[in-house]
């Protein structure tokens, strides 16, 4: 049982999210990031479905993750179309690199990954110290998983007559710590032959929409806007699939 990321994982993610893939998020983000000229940071980088479509329109982005096979993925994507890429492991609630970076972008719920209340809070002041004065930071959230939600088995077919599966174990909610745990099985299979599996523990935080709000004026960032369904300044509403938060470090 892992809690990151394994090559399962990171291989199934690639064929199901190729580089460039959107939910509205690649658009939106390429928007907001008109006209930045300094460094972009994106924890939690994953295989660089945005980071490399964000480098070949111009801007300068690095990312962290800590999944290693993740980064492994981003990084032959990145050599496959001649682009140098700045990635490497590490854990949001401890990479500081002070004043270092114009906007900080998490798109796709990650955050919600960092699993611990104190974690997190430490990860939103490392993104605060790492932020130049008058940078800003971009995230995204997933709206709070009250109902229960049907996750069918996952099959994605890859090259070489591959197959890669996922399941869904069981899913707990802990409304107390307010974080929703999948257990998940990936198998991978070649010409009907059984190769691999992995075992991975998927925990994810939730948030109240003004409980977030809260947390990032307590990490000192100010000007907070949060949109719904990528459309910036539109407030999300009760149909609301993401809610984007945008701050400014002071």
């Amino acid at each position: 049982m892992t809690e990151r990321y394994g090559s399962l994982a990171a291989e199934l993610y690639d064929l199901a999210y190729p580089i460039g893939t959107s939910f509205g998020d690649l658009e939106y983000y390429r928007d907001r990031l008109q006209g930045t000229d300094g460094r972009i940071l994106e924890p939690a980088v994953g295989t660089g479905r945005l980071l490399i479509p964000l480098m070949e329109s111009g801007l300068v982005v690095e990312g962290y993750d800590l999944s290693a096979a993740m980064l492994a993925v981003c990084r032959r994507h990145g050599e496959e179309r001649g682009l140098t890429l700045t990635v490497f492991e590490a854990d949001m609630a401890r990479f500081v690199d002070p004043e270092a970076y114009e906007v900080i972008m998490l798109p796709a719920g990650s955050f919600a990954l960092v699993e611990d209340s104190e974690d997190a809070e430490a990860a939103l002041a490392a993104f605060h110290a790492s932020l130049l004065p008058g940078g800003r930071l971009i995230l995204d959230l997933d709206p709070p998983p009250f109902a229960p939600d049907a996750r069918p088995s996952r099959v994605h077919t890859g090259p070489d007559d591959t197959v890669i599966t996922m399941d869904t174990l069981s899913r707990e909610l802990d409304p107390v710590r307010q974080v929703c745990t999948r257990y998940l099985r990936y198998e991978k299979w070649q010409g009907g032959a059984w190769i691999s599996a992995e075992l991975h523990r998927f925990p994810l935080r939730w948030y109240g929409l003004n409980e977030f709000r809260q947390f990032l004026s307590r990490a000192g960032f100010t000007n907070i806007i949060v949109s719904g369904d990528y459309r910036h300044g539109i407030p999300p509403t009760e149909a609301s699939q993401a809610w984007t938060f945008e701050a400014v470090r002071a």
